[in-house]
């Protein structure tokens, strides 16, 4: 960190080593925005405790790329593919244009901060705690239920700073009277690449025209670097770019640096310049009757029926529901005539159109969420690594096959919870133990077929090997299904009543998960 004066610190993210990478090695080492795309090929991936910033930081370096790069045909990715790394021309341009509007405590254009707000808070002015800034820390009513702490003692150092700073676009969430959340709404669960190196990773990130979202206005794209410096606070966009979304100002801020020697707060490092404070209030939004916004790198459930009446709804994550259980939506061609409609990232549309990685065994990608109650309060984060085979991105058949794979699990797990409570109705009026060990039987029986899941998959995108597949994988659901309410039933007690009641459920279980493998193998013997 540098100091343009003594009241006046400057921490400019494209220089600034702020970004920690990781080596195929295991190593990690920080770097600027500048070195971190020169050097994207020497390196794994984007490294940090919290995966909401590694999604911000990841949707950043590709809208910096977007527009330095500006591929306009495949032909342009699909060169840029094979050359395996950014080339120095376009990083180093890019840098001589913008690399001043990066500067976080910058007087005039401070990087994603509204320059109309003085640097130093006056003593009238409104401020809130910099713990704001991070969707995981408690600050004021937006409620953390898995961390405590009084939000007045958090101080950040430039580096956390920038860091939760970038998540604002994708994370931002309602926090009260007037306070709206970003373009996507309430965060859905964004579906980032994760090739061999993060250069393969932001290179498959880059989108063609046709794959950015529709109404996407090319007139009005004003990214974070080429916009006015200044956020108007409460102001609606109805037309709105593509880099313009991947930077969108969903809260008008502005940072009070001090010079304080201590601890950060969130990382523990010893800094000399910290943030304990800043402006933060509702910057912009779309108005309601703006046309609906698909994020590349989210999924959607589509309106049923034939009028299409109905908004879209982003895949979110859901209390007790593991993010494997949506992968047909997140990843996988859905029929044209299936009842529930879906529509995945159009990122991954790219990929499958094009074949970009079609030498990869397995496209790695990481799925990054943030549970709320649709409001301010925050449950936790989701980060989940689901591979998923080139072919099978390209094959509806094996997407209608993977998407019954998952029917058929959720079925049995209707049939066990449904034996539990019949069977032991009498337990159930005792209350809260009796639903603990329903819901613990639930979690274990999803839990233990995630890994049978991925070998499931892995076997399914081969259409010679599917019916196979299809056997391990009913013998598997139908196994782990009875042995999760043996398990639960066994908890219930070793009187003689409890003891009969498990023998009648454990039989019952077995007959009816047996009906729900015929239905979903009928050809079977």
């Amino acid at each position: 960190m540098t100091e343009s004066s003594e009241f006046n610190p400057a921490f400019n993210l494209w220089t600034e080593s702020w970004i920690t990478l990781e080596r195929p090695n295991g190593r990690t080492e920080r770097q600027g925005i500048e070195q971190a795309l020169l050097r994207a090929h020497e390196f794994t991936s984007i490294y940090e405790p919290s995966p909401l910033v590694v999604a911000g930081i990841h949707r950043l370096l590709a809208a910096i790329l977007q527009d330095a790069v500006d591929p306009r045909e495949a032909e342009n990715l699909l060169e840029l593919w094979q050359v395996e790394h950014f080339p120095e021309e376009i990083v180093q341009r890019f840098g001589e244009r913008y690399a001043e509007r990066f500067d976080l405590f910058s007087p005039d254009a401070p990087f994603m901060q509204s320059a109309d707000l003085p640097l130093q808070p006056g003593k009238r002015d409104k401020t809130k705690s910099v713990s704001y800034l991070a969707p995981e820390t408690p600050a004021g009513t937006e409620i953390t239920h898995y961390r405590h702490g009084n939000q007045d003692e958090h101080l950040f150092c430039p580096v956390c700073v920038a860091g939760c700073l970038v998540t604002v676009p994708a994370f931002a969430t309602s926090g009260g009277a007037g306070i709206k959340p970003s373009i996507n709404g309430v965060p859905p669960i964004y579906v980032l690449p994760v090739g061999r190196t993060l250069f393969e990773c932001l290179c498959s990130s880059l989108l063609l025209p046709e794959y950015q979202p529709d109404v996407a206005s090319p007139e009005h794209d004003i990214a974070s670097w080429t916009r006015q410096p200044i956020v108007e606070r409460r102001h609606e966009r109805f037309e709105v770019g593509y880099l313009h979304s991947l930077t969108f100002p969903a809260r008008r801020v502005r940072l009070h640096p001090e010079q304080i020697c201590a601890h950060c707060t969130r990382c523990g490092q010893f800094i000399e310049w910290g943030v304990r404070t800043m402006v933060f209030q509702m910057g912009e939004s779309r108005p309601r009757d703006a046309p609906f916004w698909f994020d590349p790198f989210a999924a959607y459930r589509l309106p049923r029926g034939r009028s299409k009446k109905g908004v879209p709804t982003p895949v979110r994550p859901a209390a007790g529901r593991a993010t494997w259980r949506e992968f047909s939506t997140l990843f996988l061609l859905q029929p044209r005539s299936t009842k529930n409609p879906t529509r995945r990232p159009s990122a991954i549309d790219q990929i499958a159109d094009l074949n970009i990685g079609a030498d990869l065994e397995n496209w790695s990608f990481r799925c990054i969420g943030m549970r709320t109650d649709m409001k301010a309060k925050v449950f936790e984060w989701v980060d989940a690594d689901l591979g998923v085979p080139p072919a099978l991105l390209r094959d509806p058949a094996g997407g209608l096959a993977v998407d019954q794979a998952i029917q058929f699990a959720t079925r049995c797990e209707d049939v066990i919870t449904g034996v539990f409570r019949q069977v032991f109705r009498r337990q159930a009026q005792r209350g809260e133990r009796h639903r603990g060990l329903k819901l613990r039987m639930r979690d274990d029986y999803w839990a233990s077929l995630a890994e049978p899941f991925r070998q499931f998959v892995l076997t399914a995108a081969d259409p010679n090997r599917r019916t196979a597949a299809e056997l391990y994988w009913s013998d598997i659901v139908v196994a782990q299904a009875q042995g999760a309410f043996g398990d639960a039933a066994s908890a219930i007690g070793d009187d003689a009543a409890s003891l009969r009641q498990r023998v009648q459920g454990e039989r019952l279980c077995h007959i009816r998960l047996v009906v729900k493998r015929k239905e979903y193998l009928p050809d079977e013997p």
